[in-house]
């Protein structure tokens, strides 16, 4: 929402709030947008009903005791971000394009904000402890989790891109559980691969190229034959972030897109412009505010993290 107290910049303001409004950042594929009033909410593990059990037609079924241990609670709350900037009103009168260029300047910081959110979430699972649904902690995005028949399952993975470890990676995933132990059905569909500019030329070959790259031996002249790729037939949507382009460059992550994917935005409200002519002084107050938060719910259902040293 933006707006202006007074009708001199009421149409600069609502153009900005068109264009907050219409903006689509590069993780929109691959995370669930939630907007609401609530400054905290709660998730759990997947504890939903798991196959059906046998049953003659007659007898009745009594439901087993069933043990969830822990719940692996997560509670989110929402993190503030703002920027003000003061305009002299002398300054307004020698430039006129003056506020229009400052509304610019916050429209592109409030997107930069948004965008960076979800990149910095994903980098920060690697290394942050949840509850393991066992009793324990463990990491979000490079952790072990716990399922209600004592076993475990993880996600943890520390190689570097290839084509070999995406598709060690997709198997993580086709075999996730949920708390019951049942398959889930993951990586199945659209899968979103989401690397630093370090690795954007290696994922696109892996995953766009029909032939797999083969490796000869010296004394080998020329190619028996080409082997199809098998990764290029599975519709991944590379993503590249410059804000993973951090210490740990190498990091990638292998996400479902979609309702199944395990991010959240979440958002109390879109972000806001104000603009406040201040007579007193003769000055212009240009301001933005946004509260918002991005979390992985736990368990991480439908993402795998590799964390490559």
């Amino acid at each position: 929402m933006a707006y202006a107290l007074g009708d001199k910049y009421s149409s600069l303001v609502a153009e900005w709030d068109q264009m907050i409004t219409d903006f689509r950042p590069t993780w929109d594929r691959f995370v669930n947008v939630r907007a609401d009033k609530a400054f905290s909410l709660q998730n759990y593990a997947d504890i939903t009903p798991g196959a059906l059990a046998s049953w003659n037609g007659s007898a009745d079924i009594t439901e087993a005791a069933t043990s969830y241990g822990s719940f692996a609670e997560q509670v989110v709350t929402a993190d503030g971000s703002a920027r003000k900037v003061t305009l002299q009103r002398r300054d307004i009168e020698l430039d006129s394009g003056l506020v229009e260029r400052k509304a610019e300047q916050l429209l592109r910081a409030a997107q930069q904000t948004i965008e960076a959110n979800v990149y910095t979430a994903l980098t920060g699972g690697l290394t942050k402890n949840v509850d393991n649904g066992g009793g324990g902690t463990t990491y979000v995005l490079d952790g072990t989790f716990s399922l209600q028949d004592g076993s475990t399952q993880s996600n943890s993975f520390s190689t570097a891109l290839s084509a070999s470890s995406l598709d060690s990676a997709r198997q993580i995933l086709m075999g996730w559980k949920n708390y019951n132990g049942d398959p889930m059905g993951l990586g199945f569909g659209p899968l979103a691969l989401v690397v630093s500019p370090k690795n954007a030329t290696i994922a696109e070959q892996i995953t766009k190229s029909p032939l797999a790259a083969e490796t000869y031996a010296a004394s080998v002249t020329a190619a028996s034959g080409a082997n199809i790729n098998p990764q290029s037939m599975h519709p991944y949507q590379v993503i590249v972030s410059p804000y993973l382009n951090t210490t740990d460059d190498d990091d990638w992550f292998l996400i479902e897109t979609g309702l199944q994917s395990p991010i959240t935005y979440w958002t109390a409200s879109a972000p806001k412009l104000v603009i406040e002519e201040k007579a007193i002084n003769q000055t212009v107050e240009m301001s933005v505010s946004m509260y918002s938060s991005v979390f992985i719910q736990t368990p991480p259902n439908g993402i795998i993290g590799s964390n490559v040293a």
